[in-house]
């Protein structure tokens, strides 16, 4: 069984879906690491919470198999109120944990690691030591593209890509990648941010992902994803799945088609969406067989 580690803030998130009002655990230790132990890896996190973190929530990590390493802090956890309608998703911070400060001695003996924090409690100090660290790294660059007005709703900031550390494989949605290149296109953003890292994958409206490896060009299309009751999380959960497939050495192309059909097929609200198993193997396939190369 592979050991991983998932690196990035536990969420309280307070959805407002349409008619819908939510409360669920979320953040990518959460969505990512229920994926991944779906996959049959082992995952720890290292993330920081409060004393206000529910009981019932620390009963749900440890029922599924989530380890957390030592991350009670003096600050109230990281919270989100998240209202979606068919039009925009709007993201207002409520509160923000203390920053967390990766320690070489614990993260030496995993194999793979997810680096995704969603509110800047990742500086750039860490960089150093994760730029040397000789293991399989997925970067979701969200928390650090992210900057928050007066009134606590998220906007993007501009960054240069040297600023986010070094990974093997970076998963980035097209407004953020406005965010570190200026090139008109899309693929053309993503060519250069391949040059960095070895796999890219670039994600659009849940419909169209490009995958850049070996300097090839793939476009991957899903017609299923416009059926999406609540999209909070998807990016992550897309994130474990991919990950835990490179972490297992499966085929590039078959990991990104299984991990868009895994996304596109959750039903629920919140982390509800993964509480439920749908059947995605036929769409996996589909979507496979319909991978076009670009170059």
């Amino acid at each position: 069984m592979s050991n991983i580690c998932i690196i990035g803030h536990i969420s309280i998130d307070k959805i407002y879906n349409n008619k819908i009002k939510a409360e669920s655990i979320g953040g990518p230790p959460c969505y990512s690491g229920l994926t991944c132990v779906n996959e049959g890896l082992d995952v720890e996190i290292y993330t920081k919470i409060g004393s206000d973190f529910p009981a019932e929530y620390e009963l749900w990590l440890k029922e599924n198999r989530i380890k957390m390493l030592d991350g009670k802090s003096t600050l109230n956890t990281t919270s989100f109120k998240i209202t979606e309608t068919e039009r925009r998703k709007q993201l207002k911070l409520i509160n923000k944990c203390e920053e967390i400060i990766i320690e070489k001695e614990k993260i030496e003996k995993y194999e793979g690691i997810i680096l995704s924090p969603i509110v800047n409690e990742l500086n750039k100090k860490n960089n150093k030591l994760i730029n040397k660290l000789d293991k399989k790294i997925l970067l979701d660059p969200q928390g650090y593209l992210r900057k928050f007005n007066e009134n606590g709703v998220c906007e993007l900031r501009y960054l240069d890509i040297n600023e986010l550390p070094k990974a093997d494989i970076i998963k980035i949605s097209e407004e953020e990648s406005k965010m570190i290149d200026n090139s008109d296109k899309f693929s053309s953003r993503l060519e250069k941010i391949s040059k960095i890292y070895p796999i890219t994958i670039g994600t659009t409206s849940n419909e169209l992902t490009y995958l850049f490896t070996n300097k090839k060009c793939y476009e991957i299309r899903n017609h299923r994803a416009n059926n999406l009751e609540d999209t909070i999380g998807l990016g992550d959960i897309l994130n474990g799945v991919f990950f835990s497939m490179y972490v297992k050495n499966e085929d590039i192309l078959w990991s990104i088609s299984k991990a868009i059909a895994f996304t596109t097929t959750r039903e629920g609200i919140g982390i509800r969406k993964l509480e439920k198993f749908v059947e995605y193997s036929e769409l996996s396939g589909i979507i496979y067989n319909n991978i076009k190369k670009i170059y």
